[in-house]
């Protein structure tokens, strides 16, 4: 038994080079999961008043999503591998007269000796990476980002999550050879794996576009739940309708004999190991989905992040009490700044979490030319949106709160004792049946009468009321010394608008009507223009620069399932080169072979992920265009530039891992 024990310790350090990749791909599936899972943690501390930080928090839920299903692959895909290259090892073993039982413990205790030095590696780089990315984010953004520590529950989650997966390879793969036997094993390892032929199951990819319409459905869901879980199912639908086609697709190429045998050594490795390429398909499809689809998509929306001043008619827009002393500052201000003003009549009126404008059909007729004639509690619900022509009809919105062709609104602003009537643990009625604040919606359309002063889809939004139904509710909440009851706006020549918006800002916080703070996302009864288009643009950088951090993130982590894979094949590539080699094929044409053997299996997922983005991309551009938003062909060119950026840096990767993998075969055949 002394001399069983040196020759197991020998051979596993002889062969150490060749299981190391597969360390490295579980380290690497614990430092993303614990990285992005981080990340998670933290941006939900700090978001709980910072409208940037919630958009930040959904990005990083959609990405944790992917990056579970990605580190659980690729976490199973090593293991497995590993499990591969240590079945010869087991059963030299098994013949020097190790018993099954005893095996079976050797094999877990080696299996779970290599996962705990795997799994605190990989927790001590995601530390660490997850530490540098705090420092630059908070560099970068100190007003959105501060320094803190995740929470136990995520040392916790990562090691529970990797544990299991550990424990279900190493268990599944004990039944499999208590059933079948260990030799059976062995040759299980050189079987030619099967693939779906038969036209029969084309049934799945019916399922797979079934999913993505599901996704379609998903998507615009009014739980965010909904939303996140659209993406999954538009991956998993893209991912059975590529690994089903794809083998009928195989199928047929195997029936076309003269391109089958010109292209058979390119696409033996999709012929031969199909059921083992899955989990790595599976890997890429959802990298390069989330980075082309949803990243891409929403920097996109983005862009471009300057030239929006040309959209807001004033300088300064104030709500305010419109007393003898709020006229006369404005008519003096206007007379010394060369600018000009108007007040309009106007009430508070709340949402869910959101204070809009209320106006009346005449000051309507007066701004826009339209006549709206409304009965009782009829209203126009206009949509602040200048990415369309005024007037466009809207059908999605935050104004859909209530029963259908009516919106839930409260007269007066967002205060305390409103917001706890809408708190979902009050024992108010829910909006569908809440009947004394329900109003009949006439039409819903887009506009743009005062600017763009909003950070969600409902803030500031305008709503027309009935001139009777206006004007009392103006006298009622002209009672109350805190509401608003007079829109003023602002408009001064370039040379003069700083000095005096500097003096609104300063009148306003001594006589102007105070901001309750209440509302889901920030607002005012004053907005300066300057000042809120830095804020967004400000805003705009921190979310784009987020996006491309997790592209970046998601393109470098295929790179390394490519890296991983390749490792894992090296054996195979050099028994390969020899057969090709005693065959007489030339050393270029072999270059070629590798090349395509190494790179295939990324660029069909690449292929599969850019067109399942243009799909993406038309759905979410009709979704926004029911929001009220036209976005143009310009988002097409920023898409299209994106995606050229994204294959170019793919390629170069995805060639500098070919040629280490490459040299690294060349290297081998010289030591012989």
């Amino acid at each position: 038994m002394q001399m069983l024990t040196k020759i197991i310790y020998k051979n596993f350090r002889s062969n150490f080079k060749n299981y190391v990749a597969f360390f490295i791909g579980n380290m690497m599936g614990v430092t993303e999961f614990f990285v992005f899972w981080g990340l998670y943690s933290i941006v939900k501390n700090m978001s709980a008043n910072s409208v940037m930080l919630e958009d930040t928090l959904e990005e990083i839920i959609i990405s944790v999503s992917v990056i579970t299903i990605f580190s659980t692959a690729l976490m199973v895909y090593s293991m497995l591998n590993y499990i591969k290259k240590r079945i010869a090892d087991y059963s030299l073993f098994y013949i020097l007269g190790m018993k099954k039982q005893k095996l079976y413990v050797f094999v877990f205790s080696e299996y779970l000796a290599g996962w705990i030095v795997s799994f605190l590696i990989g927790l001590g780089i995601g530390r660490g990476i997850l530490y540098l990315i705090q420092q630059i984010w908070h560099k970068l953004f100190p007003t959105y980002i501060s320094l803190c520590s995740v929470g136990t529950e995520i040392y916790f989650n990562t090691c529970k999550i990797s544990f299991f997966i550990m424990l279900a390879v190493v268990f599944v793969l004990l039944i499999w050879a208590d059933n079948s036997g260990i030799s059976r094993m062995i040759a299980g390892n050189e079987i030619k794996e099967k693939r779906p032929k038969s036209i029969y199951w084309s049934i799945c990819i019916v399922i797979g576009g079934g999913l993505l319409i599901l996704g379609y459905w998903s998507y615009p869901s009014n739980t965010f739940t909904g939303y996140v879980l659209s993406h999954v199912e538009w991956i998993m639908g893209g991912f059975l309708i590529l690994i089903f086609g794809g083998g009928i697709l195989l199928e047929i190429i195997h029936n076309h004999l003269k391109f089958y045998l010109k292209n058979l050594l390119k696409l033996n490795q999709l012929y031969s190991k199909y059921q083992t390429n899955v989990l790595v398909l599976l890997m890429f499809l959802s990298l390069h989905f989330i980075a082309l689809s949803y990243c891409t998509a929403n920097v996109c929306e983005l862009l471009p992040i300057n030239g929006h001043e040309k959209y807001y008619p004033y300088q300064a827009i104030w709500m305010n009490r419109g007393e003898k002393g709020d006229i006369s500052f404005s008519e003096t201000l206007s007379h010394s700044y060369n600018g000009k003003y108007e007040n309009i009549p106007m009430i508070r009126v709340s949402s869910y979490g959101n204070e809009l404008i209320g106006i009346s059909e005449n000051t309507y007729k007066k701004l826009t030319g339209k006549s709206a004639d409304l009965k009782n509690e009829e209203i126009i619900y206009i949509v602040n949106e200048y990415k369309n022509h005024s007037g466009a009809n809207v059908t999605r919105g935050g104004f859909e709160y209530g029963r259908n062709g009516f919106t839930w609104l409260a007269m007066g602003s967002y205060i305390n004792k409103l917001k706890k009537y809408v708190d979902p643990s009050s024992n108010h009625p829910l909006p569908n049946h809440d009947t004394d604040h329900l109003y009949k919606i006439r039409e819903t359309v887009t506009g743009n009468l005062f600017g763009y002063y909003k950070m969600n889809d409902e803030a500031e939004n305008v709503v027309v009321f009935s001139n009777k139904y206006f004007s009392r509710q103006y006298k009622i909440l002209s009672k109350k010394e805190y509401e608003p009851n007079t829109l003023t706006l602002f408009a001064f020549p370039n040379e003069s608008k700083e000095k005096a918006t500097a003096k609104i800002k300063k009148y306003a916080k001594i006589h102007g009507p105070n901001d309750f703070e209440l509302t889901v996302t920030p607002q005012s009864t004053l907005y300066i223009t300057d000042e809120f288009l830095k804020t967004v643009k400000k805003g705009d950088i921190f979310k784009i620069t987020n996006k491309i951090f997790i592209i970046i993130a998601l393109l470098i982590s295929s790179i390394f399932v490519s890296a991983i894979k390749a490792a894992s094949d090296l054996q195979y590539y050099r028994k390969e080169k020899e057969f090709l080699q005693c065959m007489g094929i030339h050393e270029k044409i072999w270059k070629k072979i590798f090349d395509v053997e190494i790179q295939i299996l990324s660029w069909i997922s690449l292929i599969m992920a850019t067109i399942l983005s243009a799909a993406y991309m038309i759905m979410n551009i009709h979704i926004e265009s029911e929001r009220g938003v036209i976005y143009g062909y310009k988002i097409w060119i920023y898409w299209l530039v994106i995606l050229c950026l994204y294959w170019f840096m793919h390629y170069i990767l995805q060639r500098i891992v070919t040629r280490y993998a490459r040299k690294n075969v060349e290297r081998q055949e010289k030591r012989k």
